[in-house]
């Protein structure tokens, strides 16, 4: 958001090399294994099974028909992903061979990615067992999703994918792990039973991983008092950025000659600084705006939160979200995506409503509110049918969007009026409920969080809980 990136470009250099080059993601310990990392949850609990399933195997014990013959990890660039495949490996006692839709499409053609990625897996199979990392499997998109240039490529290349996957020999030894940071992209075929069935997400580490995470990089070099210390100091941060900062650390001890000391690790750990009242009565006012529109919707409000301070790097930070519970029942009408629309665009409503107008932050680029309900109300025009015309171009992601915006010339008019609409339609509801928003504000100013049932309290409102989403702003 506008009001803090100038203040965030300032530290871009905290995630360089000594030589000013970005780095990319953590370094793994020599040798570690599953039994050494935190904060792989379910990811890890997996693979601890697959090892023991892979020494069962070797002995004739089972058959390879069960084993688990893959998984896809999703999760924010930065948890680990390879990592992890790193130590899956280790753990099993495999060789690793890691291959990338962008390793694979080095070359462009066709016939150049599929020799490559036919290659990888003849690696694979040769080095069996052994682990197959895939990363980038996001990028193969869907079959669906026609009528772009490069429609019939991505389709032979995920079909390419799907004959290695099946593999007439069954791929007997080697297990495939892919790696990606939005699964809701990726062809449904890709992760039916039998191929990448399973699919954990890994989250940014909480207070406990990240303790395990330094302990992992400082190799007992400290205390387990500092490693959590350390933890407490780099909440939100990601196992690369704790990675990191371990490394600079490691520098900066090196230059002085000495061993590597707890002032060493706190020299790398961007400060958190106290952002300014006005700015976190604004993120109150944006989250309140979501929160209120959205339970008057009969959306189910667990919370609504804000911080009131912000970590000098430069990844991305919430300052504040309003979080609904979803309901996986709830029939997905026209109805309920108008009902998305108003509550994703509320934050905006409220701001106009009580500041006078909105920021760039809420209506900036990609991800931003504004930008979530255009791409919401594209394709419930172009995708659902359910606006002023029946045919469906697909799913709709970035790139399907700006070539249908390029070639429908009446689409972002009917998109226009469906946002301006429902901008109304939640600042009709927030003005219907302004005595009940200036107070919810002020508690979220003092409090930093409130519960969903205290501002349902405050607006006494009834209602179904139905059609529930999750919206953030920052």
């Amino acid at each position: 958001m506008s009001r803090v990136l100038a203040t965030l470009e300032k530290i871009d250099a905290l995630h360089a090399d000594g030589n000013g080059r970005p780095v990319k993601g953590p370094v793994i310990p020599h040798e570690a294994t599953l039994d050494d990392m935190a904060g792989y949850g379910d990811a890890k609990d997996w693979g601890l099974d697959l090892a023991r399933d892979i020494a069962d195997w070797r002995t004739g014990s089972i058959s390879w028909e069960e084993v688990d013959k893959g998984i896809l990890l999703s999760g924010p660039p930065g948890v680990g992903k390879t990592i992890f495949s790193r130590a899956l490996a280790a753990t099993c006692g495999v060789e690793l061979v890691v291959a990338s839709y962008a390793k694979w499409q080095a070359r462009g053609h066709l016939g150049d990615f599929l020799k490559a990625m036919l290659a990888s897996f003849a690696e694979a199979k040769k080095k069996a067992p052994s682990i197959l990392f895939i990363d980038e499997l996001d990028a193969f998109g869907e079959r669906t999703a026609g009528g772009t240039d490069n429609s019939s490529y991505d389709v032979k290349a995920i079909n390419g994918l799907l004959e290695q996957l099946d593999g007439l020999d069954g791929r007997e030894g080697v297990v495939v792990v892919g790696a990606c940071n939005h699964p809701e992209w990726i062809d449904a075929a890709i992760t039916r039973p039998g191929r990448l069935d399973r699919h954990v997400r890994i989250p940014v580490p909480d207070l406990e991983a990240r303790a395990g995470i330094f302990r992992m990089h400082l190799r007992g070099a400290l205390s387990d008092g500092e490693h959590m210390a350390f933890a407490e100091a780099t909440e939100g941060m990601t196992g690369a950025a704790i990675e990191q900062i371990v490394r600079e650390a490691r520098r900066t001890a090196r230059k002085r000659r000495q061993q590597l000391s707890a002032e060493d690790v706190f020299r790398h750990v961007p400060p958190m600084v106290v952002m300014p009242p006005q700015v976190v009565r604004v993120n109150a006012i944006h989250e309140v705006g979501h929160a209120v529109v959205g339970a008057v919707l009969g959306m189910n409000l667990e919370k609504v939160s804000i911080s009131k301070t912000l970590r000098l790097a430069p990844q991305h930070q919430s300052v504040g979200r309003a979080v609904f519970k979803r309901n996986p029942w709830a029939r997905r009408t026209k109805e309920h995506y108008l009902d998305i629309i108003a509550m994703t665009v509320a934050g905006m409503a409220a701001e106009q409503l009580f500041l006078g107008c909105w920021d760039d932050g809420a209506s900036g680029g990609a991800g931003s509110d504004l930008h979530e309900a255009t791409m919401t109300a594209i394709a419930l025009e172009r995708s659902f049918g359910m606006g002023q015309k029946l045919a469906s171009y697909g799913p709709i992601d970035d790139k399907i969007a700006s070539d249908i915006k390029s070639l429908d010339a009446a689409l972002m008019a009917q998109v226009d009026a469906i946002l301006r609409k429902q901008l109304e339609r939640a600042m009709t509801i927030l003005e219907r409920h302004r005595d009940a928003c200036v107070r919810l504000a002020a508690e979220l100013v003092e409090r930093g969080e409130l519960p969903g049932r205290e501002v349902l309290d405050a607006l006494d409102e009834g209602g179904e809980q139905g059609n529930p989403v999750v919206r953030g702003y920052g």
